[in-house]
């Protein structure tokens, strides 16, 4: 391994986004996608690479592999960087198992709780492998064809944690150079908790809901999805998420930081958004993959450690609770959850040497 080496995983957006950039920083990359998609990157393993445009200019980014075959697109790689929904994470963690090797880094680009959902699953693997997470994906970006990307933005800053957390600004070092703005935070629960999507994007569903539901597919832009209701709800589960933060000594930034906008309050922060200027909501029967990854991602572990940890949170249960009710999902239940995170019985002490330390020795 030489230090140039990465392997992109995903085939969307995101992962196009970010594999023509690193390759045109330099990098040498590999994109793998799962088999059963493989579909997805067909055009991009005919002609080679990837054509983006947008903010980073036009340019035609050459891969040095396309591939569906985990062990050649993992093979001898520095650094592996997980760029799919969090409900392809288990999948893509499941076809690199066998592959990791020493040394290697294991990015997850928009955290969702990754590190501490797999970090004993590739801990008990026996490899010396660094796990790592950004709060969310560096870019806004859409397919525009079928070896094409568009970059919207590039975001300001994006914070990163590594588990265990001494390993964090390793991470940093490897990708400077391309993502200035990478900020090292103290542990991968302060990565987890400031992926805010999961605030915005269930409470503007929840004051459109119906109007969504009146057509099979419905596009709403983001401009047009911020009445004060929606706002005030959105104000509300964040201070939430604060309250939470302190119990695990975190100091987060409120949500209008996050988004990086300027204004006094969070509605002028959105409108006044360069980033989200032209962004849409597609909905397809009511929902929509980030409505999906926060449902099942994003609330649900939220709650369960605000419970672990002895924080209220009426508001988030009172949000997962409805949409439990009108999706006819229980999604406490069949979401992530402390004890899938292997967390049941643990303290906020306990949680904090979990994330400073990473998982101890396998049980038997």
């Amino acid at each position: 391994m030489n230090g140039k080496k990465i392997a992109v995983l995903g085939g969307g957006a995101v992962a196009r986004a970010t594999s023509a950039e690193l390759s045109s920083f330099g990098f040498e990359v590999n994109m793998f996608e799962l088999p059963r998609f493989e579909k997805n990157i067909r055009p991009i393993m005919k002609r080679g690479g990837i054509g983006f445009s947008g903010v980073a200019g036009r340019d035609f980014a050459k891969l040095n592999m396309v591939t569906t075959n985990a062990k050649q697109g993992l093979q001898d790689v520095d650094l592996i960087i997980l760029a799919a929904p969090a409900y392809g994470h288990q999948a893509f963690i499941e076809a690199c198992l066998p592959h990791l090797q020493n040394g290697q880094i294991f990015l997850i680009e928009t955290a969702y709780y990754g590190c501490l959902r797999f970090a004993k699953t590739i801990h008990y693997t026996g490899k010396q492998v660094i796990m790592a997470e950004m709060n969310h994906t560096p870019y806004t970006c859409t397919n525009i064809g079928p070896a094409d990307v568009y970059i919207d933005a590039r975001r300001k800053e994006v914070f990163v944690a590594a588990l265990p957390a001494k390993y964090t600004q390793k991470v940093i070092d490897f990708l400077k150079s391309v993502y200035t703005g990478m900020t090292s935070v103290p542990n991968v629960l302060q990565t987890s908790l400031d992926n805010v999507n999961w605030i915005a994007h269930p409470a503007i569903t929840m004051f459109h809901r119906g109007l969504i539901e009146r057509s099979k597919q419905f596009t709403l832009p983001l401009k047009e999805s911020l009445p004060p209701s929606a706002i005030r709800l959105m104000e509300a589960m964040d201070e939430e998420r604060l309250e939470l933060g302190k119990a695990f000594g975190l100091d987060l930034p409120p949500i209008k930081h996050t988004y990086e906008f300027g204004g006094d309050t969070l509605k002028e922060a959105l409108w006044r958004s360069t980033e989200f200027e032209t962004f849409k909501f597609e909905y397809e029967n009511g929902s929509n993959q980030y409505l999906e990854e926060d449902l099942y991602y994003g609330l649900p572990p939220f709650v369960s450690l605000a419970s672990l940890a002895n924080v209220p949170t009426p508001t988030m249960k009172s949000v997962l609770q409805i949409f439990s009710v009108i999706d006819n999902v229980c999604y406490m239940k069949e979401g992530v959850n402390a004890e899938k995170m292997g967390l049941s019985g643990l303290d906020t002490r306990e949680v904090l040497k979990l994330v400073e330390e990473g998982p101890g020795k396998k049980r038997h």
